[in-house]
């Protein structure tokens, strides 16, 4: 049998060209790769006094695919229906209106009667690439929001070093009861017995959990959830002293993803002073040296509130009199009469002393 090796090898290096054809029009179609991201979706709910809660969605985009700079939002899904959300939205194709790394935070209003809300996102990167998975948050609501309460509330706060704060509230009509407060991962624990009317205020969470489940003991449903999120200004005020010959200057520079600060200076020496210190603004005060001058900082606004900052206190600089700074008597005037008299009493002597010696000399004695 003569075999054909012509048209095999023809065959063969036809089917490999059509292989490398495929693989090239694949990569073509196919976009671009994805590294993998850091996005969070963090959140937290109050009842308002008109009867609707307020969720507030806070979406952080840490990080993205390589050489990518800005996104934007495809979609956004809300639940319930009914609820409405500020804030976050959706961009047009080919808008990248937010940039990697910046936080985003959006108030979605849900009926009362609620039971949950939920944020969903889709992204696109600026390179073309749509993010096929979506990222969400769930909040737990009570539905009870507009409604005499019967049962205990919870509330709660998050600090800017991660720790939480609880106020745990019972209604005057409702019962004694035990509200568990457990961590999420476990590792904290607080059980608080509520009698009607009363209220528990500012329980710390210490940092290190990332959410808190809040029910009564014994009940396996929990009454309410929380998520820690990071609160909107987190700086931290850059406190400085500095000593003159005759004052004291406390400067108080508050950057400007800083809270506005309500400062009291409180000196050892003197009255005490307050200032309302704005973001990106800088507020000096003076206070008149004084040996053993000392001034602290207090504020609600410190993390933790009613901080106390200092005490900052007063050096003499090395080139000023040694008699300043030392806060003492009133200071001499007039003329130092005592001391003329003194020595015109003395001068008085001596020139009388004199006289009566030289009219001694003069007498002469004959025989």
């Amino acid at each position: 049998m003569i075999m054909n090796r012509s048209w095999w090898r023809r065959s063969l290096t036809a089917l490999g060209a059509a292989l490398v054809g495929l693989a090239g029009a694949l990569i073509l179609v196919c976009p671009a790769r994805a590294d993998p991201a850091d996005i969070s979706v963090n959140h937290e709910a109050s009842c308002t006094a008109d009867g609707t809660y307020q969720v507030r969605w806070t979406v952080l985009v840490g990080s993205a695919p390589t050489g990518v700079e800005r996104f934007r939002f495809v979609s956004v899904e809300l639940e319930p229906a009914d609820s409405t959300l500020d804030g976050i939205a959706a961009s047009p194709e080919g808008d990248f209106p937010h940039a990697v790394g910046e936080t985003l935070t959006g108030t979605q209003t849900v009926p009362g009667t609620a039971t949950g809300a939920q944020l969903i996102v889709w992204l696109q990167w600026d390179n073309g690439y749509t993010d096929p998975s979506g990222y969400s948050g769930y909040q737990y609501l009570d539905g009870r929001c507009g409604q005499e309460p019967t049962e205990p509330t919870a509330a709660f706060e998050s600090r800017c070093d991660g720790s939480m704060l609880v106020d745990l509230a019972n209604p005057p009509g409702g019962r004694t009861v035990d509200m568990a407060i457990s961590s999420i991962p476990a590792g904290f624990s607080r059980t608080v017995t509520l009698r009607p009317g009363r209220t528990v205020a500012d329980i710390l969470v210490p940092a290190g959990y990332y959410g808190l489940i809040v029910a009564p003991v014994g009940t396996p449903e929990p009454q309410t959830s929380y998520a820690w999120a990071r609160p909107g200004r987190c700086g931290t005020a850059d406190i400085r002293s500095r000593s003159t010959c005759d004052e004291l200057v406390i400067v108080v520079a508050n950057p400007a993803d800083g809270p506005t600060l309500v400062v009291t200076f409180d000196p050892n020496h003197g009255r005490e002073q307050q200032r309302t210190v704005e973001p990106e603004t800088k507020v000096e005060v003076s206070f008149r040296a004084v040996a053993g001058l000392a001034v602290v900082l207090r504020s609600d606004q410190f993390d933790p509130p009613g901080t106390q900052k200092g005490p900052y206190a007063w050096k003499q600089p090395a080139d000023c009199d040694s008699g300043v700074g030392e806060g003492g008597g009133l200071p001499v005037t007039g003329t130092p009469t005592g001391g003329l008299l003194a020595g015109a009493g003395l001068l008085l002597t001596v020139g009388a002393t004199l006289v009566v010696l030289a009219r001694r000399r003069r007498v002469r004695f004959t025989g």
